[in-house]
C-alpha cells in the first residue's frame, strides 16, 4: 500500500513538473545550432550562452535530453518568451549511444543566443520513446546561475550528468566543472564564423542544490 502511494505521488509530481515546464518553456532548440552563429560584438543585440554536458558511459539511457534554460525575469511574459530547452539526442539506429562532439561522443556542446538578463539551468527533461508510448521525467533540484550580457559570450562550464545513478542525491548525479580551453577549441571548429575572443570565462563555476 505504501509503495503504491509513493508511486502515485511520484507520477503526480512528474506531471506537475512537466506542466509547469510547458508553461514556462514553450520551445526547444538543438543544443548546437546547425546554422552558423555570426556573432560580432559591434553588431550584437543579445548575448550567447555556451557550455557542454558530458556523460560517463557511451551507452545512452534515454532517447532525448532537454537542458532547461530559464529566464529569471519578474515578468511572466518575458520568462515564457526567453526560456528555452536545448535538445541533445544520442544515436538510436542500432543501439543507444552518445554521439557528442568531444570525448569519443560522451560530451555535447551547447550554444544559444539570448536577450540580456539573468537565467538559470534548473532541470533536464529526460525523454523515453517505447514505440507505442513515450514518457518524460524531469531531473531537477539544482540551479546553475547565468548572467547574459549584450555582445558577450558566457561560458557556463561543463555539466557532468551520471544518468546511470538512479537512487542517489542530485549532488552525485549532477555536477559542474570547467573544460574551458578544450571546449572553446571545439567551438572554434564547429562555429568558425563567431568571434570567440568575446568569451567570458567566469573562473568560478557555481551550482546550487535544493
Amino acid at each position: 500500500m505504501k509503495n503504491r502511494i509513493l508511486r502515485t505521488l511520484l507520477i503526480v509530481s512528474t506531471i506537475v513538473a512537466i506542466a509547469n515546464m510547458m508553461q514556462s518553456c514553450a520551445v526547444a532548440a538543438d543544443a548546437m545550432p546547425s546554422e552558423s552563429l555570426r556573432f560580432r560584438k559591434e553588431t550584437a543585440v543579445n548575448g550567447i550562452i555556451i557550455g557542454s554536458i558530458t556523460f560517463p558511459k557511451e551507452k545512452a539511457k534515454h532517447n532525448g535530453y532537454f537542458i532547461r534554460v530559464i529566464s529569471k525575469d519578474t515578468a511572466k511574459k518575458i520568462v515564457k518568451k526567453n526560456s528555452i530547452e536545448l535538445q541533445v539526442s544520442p544515436e538510436q539506429i542500432f543501439k543507444m549511444k552518445h554521439k557528442g562532439q568531444l570525448d569519443n561522443g560522451l560530451t555535447y556542446l551547447f550554444a544559444i543566443e539570448r536577450p540580456e538578463g539573468n537565467y538559470e539551468i534548473s532541470s533536464i527533461r529526460l525523454f523515453d520513446n517505447y514505440g507505442y508510448v513515450s514518457t518524460n521525467a524531469v531531473l531537477s533540484g539544482f540551479s546553475i546561475p547565468i548572467e547574459v550580457k549584450k555582445g558577450e559570450i558566457t561560458y557556463v562550464g561543463t555539466i557532468l550528468f551520471d544518468e546511470h545513478l538512479d537512487k542517489t542525491s542530485q549532488e552525485k548525479r549532477i555536477k559542474l566543472t570547467s573544460n574551458f580551453e578544450k571546449d572553446i577549441k571545439a567551438f572554434q571548429k564547429v562555429q568558425p564564423m563567431t568571434d570567440w575572443r568575446m568569451v567570458v570565462d567566469k573562473k568560478e563555476y557555481l551550482i546550487n542544490y535544493n
